[in-house]
């Protein structure tokens, strides 16, 4: 069990922020129609390096979200581009809804997505995947003043959770005294604070991104999922592109050797140094 003390005031407080759209992915029909992002980033590649379509979903902050300008940025978009330019290819970056990345991958219509996933078992079935290049584990979120241990320590409590996520269904074979879910993470965090739940669940990375906003409020995690690779986010391409798998992988592994994959974490998840 570990305090989270990461701080950075982007808004005046927990009840004058507007809400988020949802930060995991929403049904169809609400979700914002296809988008290519503006222009590529600067690279030291040549002009006639190779190009790579790319593909993501623009609505998991930290890991891919659209910024103020309404640019792509986020953990992953970092991540592409720096292993774009450490493989010797320029990435093109586009912005699917959730539920069209992986067809339009299958399609053809790009060669890899980076989006927050996971290795499920679907997934391999039909793509082939990299090494993990970051690790967030499914985490219960709570005040200190509560005891939390395990799963099972949240029986008698009083429990928030996502709609139609795997925390979701976990929390409604356990029986819990109470069950309530929600829409986003922002209303899992703000229940926690304003007292309507003794705890939450949801990803690590999306939790942290909220507990930025509000330095005034220190919260508990403990991480409930011990199942091997658990925690693992890769990347996709099509069936039988080793080359390009290959790329992927080896830049992953010079990212993570060089510390570079840890900066770019912490560029979205630390407090910047004041100048």
């Amino acid at each position: 069990m570990k305090k989270i003390t990461l701080s950075f005031a982007l808004c005046a407080g927990l009840f004058g922020c507007t809400d988020k759209p949802a930060e995991t992915p929403t049904p169809a029909d609400s979700q914002p129609t296809a988008t290519t992002a503006p222009a590529e980033r600067p690279s030291k590649l040549p002009n006639d390096a190779p190009v790579v379509k790319v593909v993501t979903s623009g609505v998991l902050p930290p890991l891919t979200f659209l910024n103020e300008n309404g640019n792509l940025t986020g953990i992953d978009v970092d991540i592409i581009h720096a292993i774009g330019e450490d493989q010797g290819f320029k990435v093109e970056l586009h912005k699917e809804r959730f539920i069209d990345m992986l067809p339009n991958l299958e399609a053809g219509k790009y060669q890899v997505v980076i989006s927050g996933l996971s290795p499920s078992p679907e997934r391999i079935a039909k793509f082939d995947h990299t090494n993990a290049y970051l690790q967030n584990p499914s985490i219960i979120m709570h005040k200190p003043n509560v005891a939390v241990t395990d799963i099972a320590s949240l029986k008698p409590l009083r429990v928030a959770t996502m709609k139609d996520t795997t925390q979701e269904k976990l929390i409604n074979e356990l029986s819990v005294a109470s069950h309530e879910t929600v829409d986003t993470v922002f209303q899992l965090y703000q229940g926690l604070v304003q007292d309507k739940y003794d705890a939450v669940l949801q990803d690590k990375y999306f939790l942290e991104y909220i507990t930025l906003n509000y330095p005034d409020h220190q919260m508990s995690v403990v991480e409930y999922d011990k199942t091997p690779n658990a925690a693992d986010i890769v990347i996709y391409t099509q069936k039988g592109d080793q080359e390009l798998l290959d790329k992927l992988n080896a830049g992953i592994n010079n990212l993570q050797n060089s510390g570079e994959m840890d900066k770019i974490t912490s560029k979205y998840l630390t407090l910047p140094t004041a100048k």
